[in-house]
């Protein structure tokens, strides 16, 4: 069966393809010249000329006396004629060719030498019990992708409190013993944090697998397809291809998906701290969003993508 590709780095592609295969672009360039010229002259001449000359000479010497008389006449006639061709038909043929090979093609040719160099495992659960795979390894793992996401969760818990409004929330929290907080301070609170766990536009896609949860960094930019969503796939299983970044098994926590704020603990205390002012929504029948659990337990794979197949 053919694998769809959904999801590829292109950066990381060309990177790695630079020091396990001799990347090139190839360009194909055929050029043809023509070049005919005719070209020719002629020049017809005609001369004619006509002259004569008279002279009278005389002389005295001690009483001699001397007469000289010359004439001459001169003719002449002439004629030239010259007649030149001269054509050239010049006809050549140019082909220049450079080989170009398109990301995808970079992609295949990359999975096909790393398979071939045994530089890619291909994981499935009895690789991971056995502790087959260690940090550092370029691996092929399937798996189910999560609904699970941090930030889409903040982005619904702020919609929902917009909605209604901060001013008449405010109002429900008058009864009740919650003076740190109020729902303006929590908005802004839930901005700072989205905004900070996804910046750059990167974040994380939870894959389950039989065996481990898989934790993967993406950026939105880089799935093929424009109009869809990674959210799209939510359920269906897909095979990564990637390298493993990190290994850990954990009952309590083997990762947070808060690490990438750099205020891991505080952003924790935050999110735990409005729960009680959520709560009173609650006994006000607003319908929330469930909370995600932050921090991912178990055994746990954290891989950086290069491309992702279903």
């Amino acid at each position: 069966m053919l694998d769809l590709l959904i999801y590829l780095d292109e950066v990381l592609i060309k990177n790695l393809n630079s020091v396990a295969l001799n990347g090139y672009i190839d360009i194909r360039t055929y050029r043809r010249i023509k070049d005919r010229t005719f070209g020719g002259n002629v020049k017809i001449g005609d001369r004619e000329s006509n002259g004569s000359d008279f002279r009278d000479h005389r002389d005295k010497i001690e009483g001699y006396k001397t007469r000289h008389k010359t004439c001459e006449d001169h003719y002449q006639n002439g004629r030239d004629r010259s007649l030149g061709f001269e054509g050239r038909d010049f006809d050549r043929n140019e082909q220049e060719i450079k080989k170009i090979s398109t990301i995808f093609t970079l992609h295949n040719d990359l999975l096909n030498k790393m398979y071939t160099s045994k530089n890619v495992k291909q994981v499935d659960g009895n690789s991971i019990e056995n502790g087959d795979i260690k940090e550092g390894d370029y691996i092929q793992i399937t798996g189910c992708v999560q609904e699970t996401s941090l930030p889409l969760y903040i982005d619904t818990l702020i919609d929902t409190i917009n909605c209604y409004g901060v001013d008449f929330l405010n109002t429900l929290l008058e009864k009740k013993d919650l003076k740190t907080l109020n729902f303006t301070i929590i908005c802004k609170l839930l901005e700072g944090l989205r905004k900070s766990i996804t910046a750059n536009g990167t974040h994380d896609l939870l894959i389950q697998n039989d065996k481990a949860s898989l934790v993967l960094t993406i950026s939105e930019n880089n799935f093929l397809n424009n109009h869809s969503h990674m959210f799209d796939l939510v359920h269906c299983s897909c095979k990564i291809f990637g390298k493993v970044m990190m290994i850990k098994e954990d009952t309590d926590k083997c990762i947070s998906l808060l690490r990438k704020s750099s205020q891991e603990e505080y952003y924790q205390q935050v999110i735990d701290s409005i729960d009680p002012y959520l709560e009173v929504l609650k006994e006000n029948n607003i319908i929330l969003p469930k909370k995600p659990e932050c921090n991912v337990k178990g055994k746990m794979i954290m891989i950086l993508p290069i491309s992702i197949c279903l």
